[in-house]
């Protein structure tokens, strides 16, 4: 298995990726990884923090993975995970500007408020539990 390089993170790279599977992928899988990249974005985000974001969002990025993305239904599973598992780690950084945002790109690319609420309110309650 190749090494993950944590260098394949940047903004080019992650909107290179999530374009060319974005619908294969689902909002289930971009959500994350647009929260992610809002958070790698915001100041007030620490400099640690945001190396385990890099390592998430190239780990996303970086073709050879654990499951290859090409399997159909779990190829995103592992991404999924990293992704989330990620997010739930950052939670206290996470503002209703950042989830303002990723809603705005998630209703440019896919069009679906429904699904985009489901993933906001999943990850709010999880906040909320958090405190």
């Amino acid at each position: 298995m190749k090494r993950l390089d944590t260098k394949k993170f940047s903004e080019i790279n992650l909107f290179k990726k999530i374009g060319q599977v974005a619908k294969n992928a689902g909002i289930i899988v971009i959500y994350p990884a647009l929260v992610l990249y809002y958070l790698f974005k915001d100041k007030n985000v620490p400099a640690t923090s945001k190396t385990i974001i890099i390592t998430a969002l190239a780990y996303f990025i970086f073709p050879a993975d654990a499951i290859p993305d090409v399997t159909p239904v779990i190829g995103y599973s592992d991404d999924l995970g990293v992704l989330y598992v990620t997010v739930s780690q950052l939670m206290k950084y996470i503002t209703a500007d950042i989830l303002e945002k990723v809603k705005a790109h998630i209703v440019h690319w896919f069009g679906e408020l429904e699904e985009i609420e489901k993933q906001e309110n999943e990850l709010l309650l999880k906040m909320a539990n958090d405190d």
